[in-house]
């Protein structure tokens, strides 16, 4: 297991979503790429006995929206957490899992390859508990309100009628988060939260791009800005990779197949040149 890291409430580099929530938890226990806590995100959430529909909704929407570096967090239960957390962790965005329990008792047993694959995919795991803690149902609000708190909006994919799904939405609308829902078979069981989430006023997607056009991505307009764009051609490896969603400069080493040192020398003529900005530690967008 990778090296645990205490960061306080206190501490510089706490989530800053975290600090804008009530009752937020006075220190995290992190595992992985603590650099994805202050990233721009979207919880995917849903029901633990989904239907082969949801899964795979779970798992596709996850996977679109991380392409676009949006980071995916869910809480590493079975069914829907479990195909948000996969089919995002090998794209740019990865995943953050939020634990219901401490690290030296992972909870579900049968996540455990999971729990190993998130991080081994440079993502990350959290907990508030300390790692000797055995998970608790009672725990699990307690989880879903930091799952919702490090988000910036939360899509439901799946929920029964009271369900601990809806919990986590009734969160979201405190934390005055954005709630997506996709729609779902009527009469189905797994459907009747997400029913009541778009009639009290969650916005009804269709498809992942209907998420992305509220951070103002849009993929069309972005391809029409870039043909006025004009690029050395020894640098466009690197700014090809790059987007209007920060990417870390790891990523861009990864998807450019160059080097650290080659990969600085162009951000660094980028800049110069106005067609990037740095917005954070190692991380860059488009200017």
């Amino acid at each position: 297991m990778k090296e645990i890291k205490i960061i306080k409430k206190e501490d510089s580099n706490y989530p800053e979503k975290l600090l804008k929530i009530d009752n937020s938890p006075k220190q995290l226990y992190v595992l992985g790429n603590e650099t994805l806590l202050n990233k721009q995100s979207i919880a995917i959430i849903g029901s633990r006995e989904c239907t082969p529909y949801g899964y795979e909704n779970a798992k596709y929407f996850a996977k679109e929206l991380a392409k676009e570096n949006i980071c995916i967090v869910s809480g590493m239960a079975v069914g829907i957490d479990s195909a948000a957390h996969i089919g995002a962790y090998n794209e740019i965005g990865k995943t953050i899992a939020v634990l219901g329990g401490g690290f030296y008792n992972i909870f579900p047993k049968e996540n455990e390859d999971l729990f190993y694959n998130i991080l081994e995919k440079d993502g990350c795991i959290v907990s508030e508990y300390e790692p000797s803690i055995i998970a608790n149902s009672k725990f699990f609000p307690e989880r879903n309100r930091i799952v919702s708190g490090l988000s910036d909006g939360v899509l439901v994919v799946e929920a029964r009628h009271r369900s601990g799904t809806s919990i986590t939405a009734n969160f979201a609308k405190k934390q005055g988060k954005k709630l997506y829902c996709i729609p779902n078979k009527l009469g189905e069981t797994t459907g009747v939260g997400t029913g009541r989430l778009i009639q009290e006023g969650a916005k009804l997607v269709l498809c992942p791009q209907d998420i992305l056009v509220e951070y103002g991505f849009d993929n069309q307009n972005e391809i029409i800005l870039e043909k006025s764009v004009e690029v050395d051609e020894q640098y466009k490896t690197v700014y090809n990779v790059l987007s209007k969603m920060p990417i870390n400069i790891n990523e861009i080493v990864k998807k450019s197949k160059r080097n650290i040192i080659e990969v600085n020398t162009v951000l660094t003529m980028l800049e110069l040149e106005g067609l990037v900005k740095q917005v954070g530690v190692g991380e860059f967008v488009k200017a």
